[in-house]
């Protein structure tokens, strides 16, 4: 992770914990270059749809009953 404070991507984990029902994990992390702590929340990211990718290239929308 990127420091918000001096930019730059060394640090170290402090504390990691589940938030809102186990859908987010919240670290805790401190900047080795300026001491700082900092907050990130990891979520997973939502897809729309999942699409097939055919072996000439083409996409179509991923159906289960197929």
């Amino acid at each position: 992770m990127i420091c918000p404070y001096c930019e730059t991507d060394k640090d170290r984990v402090i504390d990691s914990r589940a938030s809102e029902g186990g859908r987010v994990i919240r670290r805790r992390r401190e900047c080795l270059a300026c001491k700082k702590r900092f907050t990130t929340y990891e979520q997973v990211e939502q897809s729309t749809k999942l699409l097939v990718v055919k072996k000439d290239g083409a996409r179509e929308p991923f159906v289960r009953d197929k």
